[in-house]
């Protein structure tokens, strides 16, 4: 029996909430032209509806088990019913038939029951292809170990410790390994992990490596820089000077370093024109695509390490894909290793506990490239408590760690320790109070040293970027209430005023994130001031800079790689089913663990739990294409 599509294309977008117009153009551009009069077209059709959807939410593919009976595209605030998916069994061959159809080569790929644009299939494909490569067992000889016992006692303490230590486990596990993660928390020591897997490699292969240190953004390349800077300012000896002397100075943007266009996809460096170097180390992962990674591995030379670090808790890339996560997975909890990576491990680190041995030698084979760090050095007390019961997604017990702020608890100073809450309702009443709380020590600085120190002292974070509590419109209500609004030239530009760059300028050494202040120069003359890696401030001509925006408020996602002394975390109400997906357990522990001193959370008791039982996971097939791989690999 054939089925025709319901209506026109005005009356679908009556019918449904959340598809974009670009959504129904693809759904109808796949459904009419290659499978009119097809045996459940409509099924087809909105399966179709919901993978342009899906992607552009960040999702890779459509898991058909996902939707199938399931109901999409509803919002009851404006009436609208959405559509109901039938069961699996339908839905699957629905799509089966339909694909059948399409001409030759598909441009939808359905792989193990997930429904693919072809483009992203092929990323998937590739990145999991290079990274099965790079887990093949690679060998540690004798006189390799030997090298890096010489200088383990200048990166580490080798006394004898009952406790186990994680930065020392990580590093050696990553020694033997072309390809490995390390991912943590918030001040469990990421940096001085990389900085000391650096010179043992340097040790371990005579001082003949060529290093390359990558992030995803510019501001994190430069955190990258500051903290390996200072990280090996803290290691002496004269054994570490000639390695120390080989390590790379400065991070660069995964975007400059493959010589991506700055409007184009194209890259420079690919696998006919690779990097030059033996290894290749990728800071902020969690912020990294899928696209971005296939590129990256695409630009790697056969021969060369990858190391990615960061925190597969927090949120993922803004862009398709979740890489991070999907390839810790449940390896994020896990202790146990190889026997062959615990014979390793002993090797080098003969004074800690032994490692447990995985039960399944199949299973580590990727669970051995995880190497979690667990003990923070900076991040403790009431935040890390909060933080960790975020993570376990305990509602209770998190709400019950948090201080109940009132009226008269924290205006005048924004001072907290720990955690505060604060209803939503509340704040917006006294938002120039909180305003005021938050910035006066900024907007009152008197000299551009104090200002710039000040800059970091409190932001606002957001899961939105428009509506009544996205960015745009809190930053326009904290300059209202703190009376900067009459300040502003033309251009909207105020002394105080902090500035985020939303676009690469290369030729000014500005990149997207960085973020700055607006302040006069000697002459009374306004300008945009940013902190350089080597100290001090580099001013610009505002008329050359690259687009701006003010950043009292900013979205979390935005905040992703900075810190702050204290930390306004909003969580609005699920007025719609796109504010209702942004809101999750890991947009609320990415913001939480932005403060270093404090966190005062905008939220009531019910929201605050209806967000931490919502996990942000993307639909991606990375990991069981990855495992397949490595499956035929041992065989």
């Amino acid at each position: 029996m054939s089925v025709s599509l319901p209506g026109s294309l005005e009356a679908l977008q009556r019918q449904l909430a959340g598809p974009e117009a670009i959504d129904f153009y693809f759904a109808r551009e796949f459904s009419l032209a290659h499978g009119e009069g097809l045996e459940h077209i409509e099924v087809w059709f909105h399966c179709l509806l919901a993978l342009s959807v899906a992607q552009r939410q960040g999702h890779t593919c459509l898991v058909l088990s996902e939707i199938a009976g399931q109901h999409w595209f509803y919002d009851s605030e404006s009436e609208v019913k959405g559509y109901s998916f039938p069961e699996l069994p339908l839905v699957q061959k629905a799509v089966e038939l339909a694909l059948a159809q399409l001409t030759t080569p598909n441009p939808l790929v359905l792989d193990n029951g997930r429904l693919y644009s072809r483009r992203f299939w092929n990323f998937e494909q590739e990145v999991a292809r290079a990274l099965a490569e790079r887990c093949k067992p690679e060998s540690f000889t004798d006189a390799q170990v030997t090298q890096v016992q010489k200088i383990w006692p200048l990166l580490f303490s080798a006394l004898p410790d009952n406790s186990q230590d994680w930065q020392q486990v990580a590093t050696a596990g990553s020694l033997g390994q072309r390809f490995s993660i390390i991912n943590g928390g918030p001040g469990t020591g990421k940096t001085y992990t990389v900085t000391r897997l650096m010179l043992a490699l340097q040790a371990a292969h005579a001082n003949s490596l060529t290093i390359q240190l990558a992030a995803p953004t510019g501001k994190a390349a430069q955190r990258l820089t500051e903290s390996v800077s200072a990280s090996l300012q803290r290691i002496e000896g004269e054994a570490v000077e000639p390695l120390v002397a080989r390590l790379p100075k400065e991070a660069t943007t995964l975007h400059r370093l493959l010589g991506m266009s700055r409007y184009g996809v194209d890259c420079r460096r690919d696998a006919q024109n690779p990097l030059n170097c033996d290894v290749l180390i990728v800071d902020e992962v969690s912020m990294v695509d899928l696209a971005l990674m296939a590129r990256t591995v695409r630009a790697l030379p056969v021969h060369a390490r990858l190391v990615l670090v960061g925190d597969a808790e927090q949120l993922p890339a803004v862009e398709s894909g979740n890489v991070l996560e999907a390839l810790v997975g449940s390896e994020v909890h896990s202790s146990r290793v190889s026997a062959a990576l615990k014979n390793h491990i002993a090797r080098l680190c003969p004074h800690l506990p032994e490692m447990a041995v995985s039960p399944s030698e199949a299973a580590a084979i990727l669970s051995d490239r995880v190497h979690t760090l667990r003990t923070s050095q900076r991040f403790s007390g009431a935040l890390a408590d909060v933080a960790a019961a975020i993570q376990a997604q305990q509602a209770e017990v998190a709400w019950e760690m948090m201080t109940k702020a009132g009226p008269t608890d924290w205006y005048g100073s924004l001072s907290l320790e720990g955690v505060a809450q604060l209803p939503l309702t509340m704040a917006v009443a006294e938002i120039k109070a909180l305003a005021q709380a938050s910035f006066n020590r900024l907007i009152t600085a008197r000299d551009l040293n104090t200002a710039m120190q000040n800059l970091n002292d409190c932001r606002w974070l957001t899961p939105l970027r428009r509506g009544q509590f996205g960015s745009q419109a809190l930053n326009g209500q904290i300059e209202q209430a703190l009376g900067l609004s009459a300040r502003a030239g033309p251009a909207g530009h105020y002394a105080g005023r902090p500035v985020m760059v939303l676009e690469n300028h290369y030729a000014l050494g500005l990149f997207n994130g960085d973020v700055g202040l607006v302040w006069p120069d000697a002459s009374g003359r306004l300008k945009a001031w940013f902190e350089v890696p080597q100290g001090g401030y580099r001013a610009f001509s505002l008329a050359r800079l690259p687009k701006v925006e003010t950043v009292f408020a900013m979205t979390v996602h935005k905040s992703q790689g900075s810190e702050f002394e204290q930390v306004v975390l909003l969580v609005p109400p699920a007025a719609s089913r796109q504010a209702e997906s942004l809101c999750s357990k890991e947009l609320l522990y990415t913001g939480l663990t932005r403060a270093r001193k404090g966190c005062l959370l905008l939220s009531d008791k019910t929201r605050f739990s209806q967000v931490i039982h919502t996990r942000h996971h993307r639909f991606s097939g990375l990991r069981d294409i990855l495992l397949q791989n490595l499956a035929g690999t041992q065989e």
